[in-house]
């Protein structure tokens, strides 16, 4: 219910927005090329999250094939379009364990990689554009400020404090708790993140190119209002995917940052969102589609039967 009235009330704002780009339409049409490399660049930054989920995998010695963990991400992934933002790390570390992984590796490198991504998000946030990042959350940029020192620092600090820590959780929970937590793994997971950021910063700038016609500002800015959008659509818990909220600041972040007009932005946010769930729905819904494929017991021939 919460989900439906956010998106309600953003979606009067966006139509109202779109009504005005009537009077005022984009003086060229759609370069579908450029749109179609930006879907390229956005897929490209999938397979980079996906080789750091291996890489972190790697420091417990649990080894996937490129492919499979492809299919898992992907397919967890989907996790984001129910309320909540739990099933995705839910659905990871049981997709994972289903294929060998152990129970440690696939729970702690899916938990790792969903704090890590927020925390590389507000970095990337931060570095591109403070002013954007300062506007889109009411002046509370430096409180974006301390959580990313307080996160950052308690990541670094994670694979020494844990192991202290796992005879007291070991008590609680009435049996033995690994927390061994590599320092590599922090080390991979912030690095290939921030890499992801990059290139989904890149490739949102190709796809407002290709929709608007040209672009209004530099890489940095276009990184930023990318980042902020999704990072206040990921943290709206009660919105399926940010669904609303990530719209809603998208419009905020770049009218402010001039990179396109209040329509223009709103033509921007519904285009994006349609055209970056296809990109994430349709290769989660192949694999999951193949793999059930695969699963699917032979049928027999009943002439075949003999009594």
């Amino acid at each position: 219910m919460l989900a439906a009235l956010v998106v309600w009330f953003v979606g009067r704002l966006l139509l109202h927005d779109l009504r005005d780009l009537r009077a005022h339409p984009v003086a060229t049409a759609p370069a579908w090329g450029t749109i179609a490399l930006s879907g390229a660049l956005f897929l490209s930054a999938h397979a980079i999250l996906v080789q750091t989920w291996r890489s972190v995998l790697g420091c417990w010695d649990a080894r996937l094939p490129f492919w499979t963990a492809a299919r898992i991400w992907s397919v967890s992934n989907l996790g984001r379009y129910l309320p909540g933002k739990i099933w995705q790390i839910g659905a990871m570390g049981a997709m994972a364990r289903d294929v060998g992984v152990s129970p440690v590796a696939a729970s702690g490198s899916a938990i790792l990689g969903t704090l890590v991504n927020l925390v590389a998000g507000f970095v990337v946030a931060l570095l591109g554009g403070r002013a954007l990042l300062e506007r889109s959350s009411n002046g509370h940029g430096t409180l974006a400020i301390v959580f990313v020192l307080v996160a950052a620092a308690a990541l670094l600090g994670a694979p020494a404090v844990l192991p202290r820590l796992a005879p007291w959780l070991g008590r609680v929970a009435g049996r033995p708790v690994s927390a061994r937590l590599p320092t590599r793994a922090v080390l991979y997971a912030l690095a290939g993140n921030i890499a992801a950021w990059l290139v989904y910063g890149a490739a949102f700038r190709l796809f407002m190119i290709g929709l608007l016609g040209g672009a209004a500002g530099g890489y940095a800015a276009y990184l930023a209002a990318y980042t902020i959008s999704y990072l206040v659509g990921y943290l709206a818990l009660f919105a399926p995917a940010g669904i609303g909220a990530r719209e809603g600041a998208m419009v905020t972040v770049l009218a402010y940052a001039g990179l396109a007009t209040r329509p223009e932005a709103a033509l921007v946010a519904l285009a994006s969102r349609v055209w970056l769930t296809l990109l994430e729905v349709v290769p989660g819904f192949l694999f999951w589609a193949s793999a059930a494929v695969r699963r699917r017991p032979p049928t027999t021939d009943p002439s075949d039967v003999t009594t």
